[in-house]
């Protein structure tokens, strides 16, 4: 069978947003880009699992869920090898050692959230996104 011919597998898209009708835009946009959304989270906590055990390969993260910041996210994401983006309506973030990730500004737009998705699995370890 010839291997160029068969179907990709999906790519698998965490999303961490506390704000509903952001959170259904991006379930709604991502597979028209042939992306799967298996996750979503609405909070820290609930974020951090999924992180922490379920199977993604990339994930969505919004900047601040309801007054909590999604880094300890970012860094369970780090340390799992998985390429994330930043989702913010704050102009003036300062991303310090999370300044490889790719920002999405709020309100997002399809070819936006295309960019940054490509961006990040671009960089990502070749051995995480094979």
């Amino acid at each position: 069978m010839d291997r160029q011919n068969e179907p990709k597998a999906l790519r698998r898209i965490l999303i961490v947003e506390d704000e509903p009708f952001i959170a259904m835009g991006l379930e709604q946009l991502l597979p028209r880009l042939g992306y799967e959304v298996p996750f979503v989270a609405s909070h820290l906590r609930d974020a951090l699992a999924k992180a922490e055990t379920a199977n993604f390969d990339l994930a969505i993260l919004d900047v601040n869920l309801g007054g909590e910041l999604s880094y300890r996210v970012a860094d369970v994401l780090l340390a799992r090898g998985i390429p994330f983006v930043f989702c913010t309506a704050y102009a003036d973030v300062a991303f310090g050692r999370y300044a490889h990730a790719p920002v999405l500004q709020k309100p997002v737009d399809k070819k936006a959230v295309a960019r940054a998705i490509e961006e990040a699995l671009a960089r990502a370890k070749p051995s995480r996104v094979a």
